[in-house]
Formats: structure tokens, C-alpha cells, sequence
């Protein structure tokens, strides 16, 4: 289980990295701007502490020319198949083991750009030259890496879903549930709430305000410039008194508002895994999904999946004809049975177990 609100991240020398007798190093690297990330995140949270329930020494970085000190670290573990590279030649050149994972949005033809496309395939194909293993989460991207290498999956790649904190998340049958709508994006950036579809869930929350009124909708997440803009159409749209964004909060606080609202937006473009869907499902809600990229492993065939995305008014027909259906004792327990089997923390533990000890 995550050992909540403690997160090594020590520096290198010359940023002061220190040696570790009788512990192995990982240098853990995302492009991050803010290091504080590697503990606010959450599959960089998990990710730091299997390695440390390993037995390994976590230092965290964001820099590529902290894999130069190379006698500082033993194992590169690489988030992201692009500025990863640079890390991954280094680490490479110093004769040290090198792990990629993460998501690999880019890589999908329906969602990305052709230029992004472009891009993420031959970066792919070099931070994949130089890794050990490339953990990939989802099997969306596992087919999408297959339509770059001729129908084929490279012999270091494999399938390693993201996991969550299942005993933390698991809904209990006594906490009452709210009408309450949810969804968790960042929105310090404008791309996120167009790829998240924030402004998609407020445009059906708005058609559901008619079936549903007593219903309010909370978003969660850094604010930024994306907000500004899904403030604007709430504005447009006369829900001021019906949505709310509560900005950045606890995780605590983020497991409560779960673990009481009954129904999840999740209606991505795309999604490289889909954590907060699967998160939601764990806490009990009734997940509404696109069903594109990740989400097909994240929800499987729980929740709500929509087919045509931009029909907001089918979608709000849909949910509530599903709402006065639903049996919501049992579609919470089969959901959480599906979390615990495919996404707990003991099932990514033990694959990154595997691959370190072969390694």
C-alpha cells in the first residue's frame, strides 16, 4: 500500500546526490517543470514507492545531465518516450540498466496530429532502442506500438497497467452518496481541457440539468488557463450556481469527493491509461466514457460508454434512462471486483519485481 504524504527525492552530487551502501540506486526522471510532481501525481507516487518497497533507493530528477554523475545510480527508470531519450543515451553510455514506461498519447493516429504522430514514432523507436524494458500500460498503446514495428511488439516491451491505491480508494457501503457529478483533469494548460473533455462534460451536464436538477457538478484540479475557458462556457450556459471547481486539494479530500458523488465523467479524445476513471470506478461511481485509448482498460465494460461524443443531448437521455435502471449495489461491487483484479498496487509491484530481479 502507498505510504501516503512521504516521498524521497534526494539530489545528486554537485546538486548533491549522495551515495547508498547496501541499496541499489534508481534515478527516477520526468520532464517535470516542479519536482514537487514526483508527490502530488499519482503514477509517480506509486511507481516511487514500489521501487522502494523493492529495496531500492528512489532519487528523483528532471534534469537529463543528472545521469551524467554516473556513479551515483544503478538503474534509469524513465517516464515518457521523448525528452526520456536523452536520459536513456547517457544512462546507456555509462553501461546502466534503463526502464521506460508511461503513456503514449501521440502514438494513437485518431487523436494525434499528423506532425505529433510523426514525432512520437521515431522517438518511440529510439527511447525503445535504448531500454532494458519498456513497461506499456495500456493495450491500446500495445497496439499502437505494433502498427509501427510491421504488426509486430518488440521483445522488450511489455503489458504493465498502471495501478491505484485499491484499499484507500475502495468504496464502503455506508458512505452515503451525494448528486454529485465529478471529474479530475489539470487545467493549467488549455490542450488538457479539450483532450480531458471538460468542456464536452459541462455542455451534457447542461442537457441533464432537465432530467436531473438536483444534481451539481464539481471539478477538480489545478486551475490555469484551461479553467478560464470552461469557466467561460459555464458562464454562457447559466451554470454558475451548478458547477464549481475546487482547485487543488488533498488527496484525502480528492478520495472523499469520489468516494461520495455518483457519477464520473471521463469524455477523452483519448487517454494513455485513464487512472482517475479507474480510481472512480474503485470509489464506487458510475463512470461516463469514451471508451477511447486506455479507457478500454481502465473501465472495461463498467459505467456508461459513449459512442458519439459531441451528442450532447443523447448523452444526457442516455444517463438518465440508465440512472432509473440501475441496480447500484451491484454495480458498484462488480466494479471494485474488476479494479482489484486488474489495477491493484500488488499486481504492478510484482511485474517490476520480475523485471528488476531479470535485469
Amino acid at each position: 500500500m502507498l505510504r501516503p504524504g512521504i516521498l524521497v527525492s534526494k539530489k545528486l552530487s554537485n546538486c548533491g546526490m549522495k551515495s547508498y551502501k547496501g541499496k541499489k540506486v534508481v534515478l527516477f526522471y520526468s520532464s517535470v517543470q516542479d519536482k514537487k510532481l514526483f508527490s502530488i501525481q499519482g503514477f509517480y507516487k506509486t511507481d516511487i514507492s514500489i521501487l522502494e518497497d523493492l529495496g531500492y533507493t528512489v532519487v528523483t530528477s528532471n534534469r537529463i545531465r543528472d545521469f551524467l554523475h554516473f556513479r551515483k545510480y544503478d538503474i534509469a527508470f524513465l517516464y515518457f518516450y521523448r525528452y526520456g531519450l536523452f536520459s536513456a543515451i547517457l544512462a546507456k553510455l555509462f553501461g546502466k540498466q534503463v526502464i521506460f514506461t508511461g503513456g503514449i498519447d501521440n502514438l494513437a493516429r485518431e487523436y494525434a496530429s499528423r506532425k505529433n504522430y510523426f514525432i512520437q514514432k521515431h522517438f518511440f523507436r529510439f527511447c525503445n532502442l535504448f531500454s532494458d524494458v519498456s513497461l506499456i500500460v495500456s493495450t491500446a498503446d500495445q497496439e499502437n506500438i505494433k502498427q509501427i514495428y510491421a504488426g509486430r511488439l518488440p521483445k522488450n516491451n511489455l503489458l504493465c497497467f498502471h495501478s491505484i491505491d485499491t484499499e484507500r480508494l475502495k468504496y464502503i457501503p455506508n458512505i452515503p452518496k451525494k448528486n454529485v457529478f465529478l471529474t479530475i483533469a489539470w487545467m493549467t494548460k488549455a490542450e488538457n481541457v479539450y483532450r480531458k473533455g471538460i468542456l464536452r462534460s459541462i455542455r451534457v451536464f447542461k442537457e441533464l440539468t432537465a432530467y436531473m436538477p438536483e444534481y451539481t457538478f464539481y471539478i477538480i484540479g489545478p486551475l490555469g488557463e484551461g479553467s478560464d475557458i470552461a469557466m467561460q462556457l459555464i458562464e454562457k450556459s447559466g451554470l454558475e450556481d451548478k458547477v464549481f471547481f475546487t482547485g487543488t486539494i488533498s488527496e484525502a479530500e480528492k478520495i472523499n469527493y469520489l468516494k461520495t458523488s455518483k457519477y464520473y465523467f471521463q469524455l477523452s479524445e483519448y487517454e494513455g491509461f485513464g487512472i482517475a476513471a479507474t480510481e472512480a470506478l474503485m470509489a464506487g461511481n458510475i463512470v461516463i466514457h469514451s471508451g477511447k485509448g486506455g479507457l478500454k482498460d481502465a473501465v472495461g465494460n463498467h459505467g456508461i460508454c459513449i459512442e458519439n461524443i459531441e451528442d450532447y443531448p443523447a448523452i444526457a437521455r442516455q444517463i438518465y434512462n440508465h440512472s432509473s435502471t440501475l441496480n447500484g449495489k451491484q454495480h458498484i461491487e462488480e466494479g471494485i471486483q474488476y479494479v482489484e483484479k486488474n489495477f491493484s498496487y500488488s499486481n504492478r509491484k510484482n511485474t517490476i519485481s520480475k523485471i528488476l530481479r531479470r535485469l
